[in-house]
């Protein structure tokens, strides 16, 4: 399956705090039974206890755990753990990788920018 989001994405729009006991998770394998369906996946997180947990592959925010945060529609660390999980394909993480984004920075690239419209 192929993801329309990846790591850089799910830091830019996750808080630091969500983002590092996300990666916490990720790095202690704590993501078991991982399945690709069609639309998404699927995983049991070994949180305080195990949750099932799903995220969309279009939009990893979309998605459901069966935690407390989960059930009050609110993306927790365990969502986010298995977006990580998704986008890198189960890979280790760099040290780059497990940095939370706390602002922009600018890439250094130049070019020329496109006329388009935001919104498609």
């Amino acid at each position: 399956m192929i993801s329309t989001y990846n790591l850089d994405k799910i830091k830019f729009s996750t808080d630091a705090a969500t983002f590092e006991k996300a990666v916490e998770l990720y790095e202690k394998g704590k993501i078991t039974q991982f399945k690709e369906g069609i639309g998404g996946c699927f995983a049991v997180v070994l949180g305080t206890k195990p949750y099932r947990v799903s995220v969309d592959a279009r939009r990893y925010g979309y998605g459901n755990c069966e935690c407390y945060l989960g059930q009050n529609d609110t993306l927790c660390k365990h969502m986010v753990a298995l977006a990580i999980r998704v986008a890198t394909g189960g890979r280790p993480l760099s040290d780059e990788d497990k940095r939370p984004v706390s602002r922009p920075t600018c890439s250094g690239r130049l070019g020329m920018l496109r006329p388009r419209p935001l919104i498609t």
